[in-house]
């Protein structure tokens, strides 16, 4: 296929209700690629009982495969959705699903949990191309366990997913260079995570959460994201002693899923317990509620040195929103010129902590200079991650897998012909 609709399975194991950041991509490309007249089925797993089996939400048919919860475990850093879905049972699910929808293009979501095994089965089974889009590297925070999971990524992962997919889809340039490391034989194409401009959240959704979380009268540093060994808040928080001296009323908004421990006890330890709160898990929606009652973002998802450091989604739709944004990232994640230390974003070296609580104060200081810098982060957000650009460059991706696979096999003709309108 060429041109017109496509139709197109996307494996995911992480898949809304669930909240993380390729949770909240796989959805919205499958909404967004939806919305432009393409056919896009999810198979997920059913990590939560509640969930539905199947449900279809604006154009998007979404099939829950029965899930064994795994326990948390360190080494996947305390995740709280592990499950285990590659059963037989669940082969035989996916072949039925596959023999109606007849997908064009299979697009896999994350490359190290089990439902990229099922992608690679559907693959080799249906003669169909499997895109993979590249989420995260996998390091650990310990060495012990990266001597474990270095093997498992580049040999383990490279036979069994990567070297199966046509192309790996990099959301920026750092991930990039990861893939080149990891995969080196591999089909690369850059294709940065799409990202709405969000609509203004009601006044009584923002007064709401202001109220829950006592923050009336509080100068609000947010920081979106799952609190675990990677993303433990060490930095924002070892700032809060020497800003709170200079802005006594500042409070640390903490929202997302708790694997650690760690940032409460480093609180405790520097005396600023009641200045950091902890909102734990929250539905997607709140996230603009959020934004809107803080007065700057701070994420940062440090993976080794800060030149290997990308911002993560929730920085981008802090970003979107308008909001001042302070992060630890290469300044050319998204290529050269796009992210604008002091100009679209703030860049923070982790390891000086008494610079970090500097520019926080500089900032909370000065409003002119934080809308300057969340407007122009904005314009940047609409320039290089619209979802005009990320569709087109999307289904370039999957008419040059698709395209390649029909030259290869001829056999394989049906990937030519239209999406087939079918019941669940």
């Amino acid at each position: 296929m060429t041109s017109g609709r496509m139709s197109v399975c996307v494996f995911s194991n992480l898949y809304p209700p669930l909240v993380s950041g390729s949770s909240v991509n796989s959805s919205a490309l499958s909404l967004e690629l939806a919305r432009r007249g393409h056919r896009l089925f999810v198979i997920t797993a059913r990590v939560d009982s509640d969930t539905p089996e199947y449900e279809e939400t604006d154009g998007v048919a979404v099939y829950r495969l029965p899930a064994i919860r795994l326990p948390r475990l360190p080494i996947a850093l305390n995740f709280p959705w592990l499950s285990y879905t590659f059963t037989p049972g669940n082969l035989r699910r996916i072949d039925r699903i596959f023999r109606r929808r007849r997908p064009d293009v299979i697009h896999l979501h994350n490359h190290m949990f089990d439902l990229s095994l099922s992608a690679v089965w559907a693959r080799r089974r249906f003669g169909i191309p499997l895109v993979i889009t590249i989420h995260t590297m996998i390091r650990h925070t310990r060495r012990i366990y990266n001597l474990l999971l270095y093997p498992a990524d580049r040999v383990l992962l490279r036979c069994l997913v990567a070297g199966n997919a046509h192309t790996l889809l990099c959301p920026d340039f750092n991930i990039i260079k990861y893939v080149r490391e990891a995969f080196p034989t591999a089909r690369r194409a850059f294709i940065p995570y799409g990202m709405d401009l969000p609509d203004d959240p009601a006044p009584d959704h923002v007064a709401l959460l202001r109220k829950r979380h006592g923050l009336e009268g509080k100068r609000v540093i947010l920081s979106l994201g799952h609190v675990h060994s990677l993303r433990d808040r060490r930095h924002l928080i070892s700032a809060l002693p020497a800003v709170r001296r200079a802005v006594p009323n500042v409070a640390a908004l903490i929202v997302g899923a708790e694997t650690t421990d760690a940032p409460r006890k480093l609180a405790r330890e520097l005396g600023v317990q009641d200045a950091v709160i902890f909102a734990g898990h929250a539905p997607h929606e709140d996230v603009p509620a959020y934004l809107a009652l803080a007065d700057l973002e701070m994420h940062l998802f440090v993976q080794g040195d800060v030149e290997n450091t990308s911002p993560g989604i929730a920085s981008m739709e802090a970003m979107s929103a308008g909001k001042a944004t302070m992060t630890a990232a290469n300044e050319n994640t998204f290529g050269p010129g796009v992210l604008r230390n002091g100009r679209n974003v703030i860049l923070v070296n982790p390891d000086r902590p008494e610079e970090t609580a500097s520019t926080i104060v500089d900032l909370l200081r000065d409003d002119a200079k934080r809308g300057r810098i969340g407007q122009a982060a904005r314009q940047m957000v609409q320039e290089n991650l619209s979802w005009d650009l990320v569709c087109r460059k999307t289904l370039e991706a999957y008419q040059n897998a698709i395209g390649e696979t029909c030259r290869e096999d001829p056999r394989r003709s049906h990937l030519s012909s239209p999406a087939r309108e079918v019941d669940p």
